[in-house]
């Protein structure tokens, strides 16, 4: 006896979601209205301390921030930011926490679906950004 033919089942496959697509980078400096201060009343660092309180520094946090553009819904993700940093710190210094940053935003990046192709390895000095309120 023959078999009758089977009949096959077509199902659509899903509608493909549309990748991530990053929009802009930065990196903010802003104000840390909430700094910790205790530790410039220690022995030693009265100059320091003299220095904070004429203005001569504040202390900001450190972010990185992208616009991203999921399922054609602007978003804007960032980085868990970096809260009581010297305003007068090194550049050395400043470029390890700003590079800190852009690390933990790029794997948040990466998680959302923007294609590695989109994000830059090292962050360029031109997004930052310093506000002041």
């Amino acid at each position: 006896m023959i078999d009758p033919p089977q009949r096959r089942r077509v199902v659509a496959a899903p509608a493909r979601k549309p990748p991530a697509e990053l929009r802009s980078v930065r990196v903010i400096f802003e104000p840390d209205q909430d700094a910790n201060t205790s530790y410039l009343k220690h022995e030693g660092l009265e100059e320091r301390l003299a220095e904070y309180k004429k203005g001569a520094f504040n202390f900001v946090c450190v972010r990185a921030e992208a616009e991203v553009l999921i399922e054609e819904i602007p978003q804007t993700l960032t980085s868990g930011g970096m809260p009581g940093i010297e305003s007068d710190s090194e550049d050395e210094y400043l470029d390890e926490i700003i590079d800190g940053e852009w690390k933990a935003l790029r794997a948040v990046l990466k998680t959302v679906g923007v294609s590695t192709e989109q994000l830059p390895l090292d962050f360029d000095r031109a997004w930052i950004e310093w506000r002041t309120e």
